[in-house]
């Protein structure tokens, strides 16, 4: 095994693991059988502080001789740069994101054949659907940030279950930010994966056309909504909150919605929640009529309907949560360097920490993990800068690809 870092330690800073070189005198004048050992055992470390007052030790690698100097050090200040510098090198966006693409995978099958089954005409497994949420929502509790990040990964045209599974996750994490309790979690999480099952029984075509609809194309989308409530509502166990979710999402505060035109005091805290994320979601995705809208457009679609269309405190609130670089975006460097937001941070929301992957010609590069809350610099010197967010797929990045690959992360300095 290969060692690095031949560090100088004093005997009372020793922990097992550890890998002695050196001591402070002679091999011969020890009692020490070999010249270089591992220490075992706390009896070691007594062993040697009986004979030295300091070894030199030789570290695995470069984040075993940082997690020795954190344990070491009284600076604060270099105890949180030491922290940083750990995290980043531990990062791997592959590990982060596996348990979440388990939970992805697992619903979309789910929810396929559930779609398969109401195609049909057949009854569906209610049962299966109820533990796959309960099993999201542990899932966003537990690992929040990649599960979320999967939101951002989306094809070139979504279909209803992968729409459906994002504004459930989506749904289940603006709701923890609002203090749900777990119980309520599951409900809004279960409502928003539901919540365009109605479209299975609209005409396809009409569904998959290019370009704007008329007004009768329009009216047979809007079907949606009661057909999604009218399937729910055979379903014994569901939740009021489930079928009126489906019959009111597309419902707007002014009575501009449809298919009721129901008001403000009609529409449910349930509802006011996952339209504005389904609203969100659909515009941040490609659709069969118009390329996905930057982050920022779709904020800006939700500002402007805060006082007709939806609630303008719950808007606020998860731009807010949602933040203006959510992990999963697509950024450019004021240096021209493109990278992908992996990490946001609530105290600098417009600094994220972002995975470099093209370089100041748009040419992929070696991947780097910069973090910008931490004036991360350029190759120049300057302070790396977001100058503009961009859609998936911008630049021909792949977010499913790079999530795929395994990343071997450069670090920055």
């Amino acid at each position: 095994m290969q060692y690095l870092k031949r560090i100088k330690v004093q005997v009372a800073d020793l922990k097992p693991g550890m890998f002695v070189s050196e001591l402070d005198r002679d091999w011969s004048e020890s009692s020490f059988l070999f010249q270089g050992f591992i220490i075992e055992s706390e009896l070691d470390i007594e062993e040697i502080k009986r004979q030295c007052q300091f070894v030199y030790v030789d570290f695995k690698s470069d984040v075993d001789y940082q997690r020795y100097k954190l344990a070491t050090t009284t600076s604060s200040t270099y105890r949180q740069q030491l922290e940083t510098n750990i995290s980043q090198k531990n990062y791997n966006l592959r590990e982060k994101l596996k348990p979440a693409f388990s939970r992805r995978k697992t619903t979309a099958h789910l929810m396929k054949s559930v779609m398969e089954n109401i195609t049909l005409g057949e009854d569906f497994d209610l049962h299966g659907v109820r533990r796959s949420v309960k099993d999201n929502v542990r899932s966003v509790l537990e690992n929040q940030e990649a599960m979320l990040m999967l939101t951002m990964l989306k094809g070139e045209n979504e279909k209803v279950a992968e729409h459906s599974f994002s504004v459930s996750i989506l749904s289940i994490g603006f709701a923890i930010s609002l203090g749900y309790s777990e119980f309520a979690l599951e409900d809004i999480g279960m409502a928003a994966l539901l919540h365009d099952i109605g479209q299975l029984k609209v005409n396809k075509k009409v569904l998959a056309k290019k370009g704007r609809l008329n007004q009768n194309e329009r009216q047979e989308i809007s079907k949606h909504a009661k057909l999604g409530a009218d399937i729910l509502s055979t379903k014994s166990g569901l939740t009021p909150s489930c079928i009126d979710v489906a019959y009111a999402h597309h419902e707007r505060l002014n009575g501009q919605g449809y298919p009721r035109g129901l008001k403000e005091e009609q529409i449910s805290p349930a509802v006011r929640i996952i339209s504005i994320i389904e609203v969100f979601e659909s515009l941040t995705s490609h659709q069969t009529y118009r390329k996905a809208l930057p982050v920022m457009d779709a904020y800006k679609v939700l500002m402007a309907g805060k006082h007709t269309h939806f609630d303008e405190k719950l808007v606020l609130k998860f731009i807010k949560w949602r933040s203006i670089y959510p992990p999963g975006s697509i950024v450019e460097m004021e240096n021209g360097e493109v990278g992908i937001v992996v990490r946001s941070h609530s105290e600098h929301k417009l600094k994220p920490s972002v995975l470099l992957v093209l370089d100041e010609y748009k040419q992929p590069r070696t991947e780097r993990l910069v973090d910008l809350s931490k004036m991360a610099l350029d190759p120049e010197s300057k302070p790396y800068k977001i100058v503009k967010a961009f859609e998936n797929m911008a630049f021909g990045i792949d977010l499913q690809t790079y999530a795929d690959k395994g990343l071997k992360i450069q670090l920055s300095k």
